[in-house]
């Protein structure tokens, strides 16, 4: 039986931990830069994407499926019905036939897999020591692993035959109602679901050496409870013919992609029968919460990246391992401060290009933010300050000036 699991040390000096930091600098400023245009072009895609959903949501015709309107022709239309796909598909290999958009035969074998976990500590003097612990356990995939990377890899081999490989097929041609589905819209719909044995008109009873385990799985190898290393399993999934909602371009009796003015590309798609008006209410969510996720992305990058850049001060901090770390988190918090109003006025200088009355007002925030901080350092620095020596008393009144 093959080890678990293996542990093994190795150190580094402080030259050596020095030259990979200022190496990582170079990495961390490219990071750094090119957070910049990542950010400058999420906005302009944003607010592009979000005029042209706005002018196809004006400018959309509600259709039947069951009739091809000439008059549409070119038009934005919203329509709805069942998607179905011909021919039949065919896995001819395993004989398995199903009525279907889609089908995809999924090969997995039972194999080794490598995982790593390290811990450095770091030693006075600016060295450092790394334990690795090698961890390997076993699991279904339906991609070849290759054993021969693994760091022991001598009792951890994994087959690198095997008897038949994934594979997919599509219909010929997509239909709905009476339009017929371009390239761009059948990739639009389509929910992957589990193939059972009564779903398909036939399901092999052997393919091979394979015996069908339960409605879905073909299996070969010895107990499906217990794999070993080495066993494959095969099931099928495919996309039913289903109820569809599309928003695209009527182009003679093709759906394909509409084009907005500013050259967006619009084409909607989802499940069931859905208004045009809710289709491109989700298609905005969609667009702001994916705004938002590369804004954090531009955000993390460039601050990531300055923090690298950075990285050569604490490893000169590190001969002193406290001092070290005190820098490590004293760097971190400076530079994520300077990445976040950064990638504030990267923001606010696109959106001034891009919308100006908005972007002024982020570029105003950014500015009071950055001078409200100055002023709360000012004030510290006044109340630091020792008081100042008590006035000096006054000469009594003489009792002629005295009040009565």
């Amino acid at each position: 039986m093959a080890r678990k699991s293996y542990t093994e040390v190795t150190r580094k000096g402080f030259g050596k931990r020095l030259s990979e930091s200022i190496s990582g600098a170079i990495i961390g400023g490219i990071m750094f830069i090119g957070a910049f245009p990542l950010l400058w072009w999420n906005e302009g895609r944003a607010i592009g994407e979000y005029r042209a959903l706005k002018e196809g949501a004006g400018a959309v015709v509600d259709v039947a499926a069951d009739s091809v309107d000439a008059a549409n022709d070119g038009k934005l239309v919203h329509v709805s019905g069942l998607v179905d796909g011909v021919p039949a598909l065919d896995d001819t290999e395993l004989g398995v036939t199903v009525d279907a958009l889609a089908l995809r035969r999924v090969v997995e074998m039972y194999q080794w897999k490598e995982s790593r976990e390290s811990k450095e500590q770091k030693k006075i003097g600016g060295g450092s020591e790394t334990v690795t612990e090698y961890k390997y356990s076993t699991e279904w995939n339906d991609d070849a692993i290759d054993s021969s990377d693994f760091r022991h890899s001598g009792t951890h081999e994994n087959p690198t035959e095997w008897p038949v490989r994934s594979d997919e097929f599509s219909a010929q041609k997509t239909m709905l109602g009476a339009f017929t589905l371009s390239e761009s819209a059948r990739g639009s719909v389509g929910t992957w679901k589990k193939l059972q044995s009564s779903s398909a008109q036939v399901f092999p009873k052997a393919f091979r050496e394979f015996r069908q385990v339960g409605e879905s799985t073909l299996y070969l190898g010895g107990d499906p409870v217990k794999p070993e290393v080495g066993d494959v399993r095969i099931r099928f999934e495919y996309q039913p013919e289903e109820v569809f909602s599309i928003v695209a371009r009527q182009a003679g009796a093709e759906l394909a992609e509409y084009v907005a003015s500013n050259g967006r590309r619009v084409l909607l798609a989802e499940s069931g029968e859905v208004p045009a008006a809710t289709m491109f209410e989700g298609a905005q969510r969609r667009n702001t919460i994916f705004t938002w996720v590369l804004r954090g992305v531009g955000t993390l990058g460039m601050w990531f990246g300055l923090s690298m850049v950075f990285a050569p001060i604490t490893r000169v901090l590190d001969i002193l391992p406290m001092l070290g770390t005190i820098g490590s988190w004293g760097i971190g918090l400076v530079t994520g401060l300077i990445s976040l109003l950064l990638s504030l006025l990267t923001v606010g200088l696109a959106w001034v290009f891009y919308r100006p009355l908005l972007g002024g007002t982020i570029i105003a925030l950014v500015i009071a933010l950055f001078f409200w901080s100055r002023s709360g350092k000012s004030v510290a620095v006044k109340s630091a300050h020792p008081p100042g020596p008590p006035p000096p008393p006054q000469p009594p009144l003489p009792p002629s000036a005295a009040p009565l």
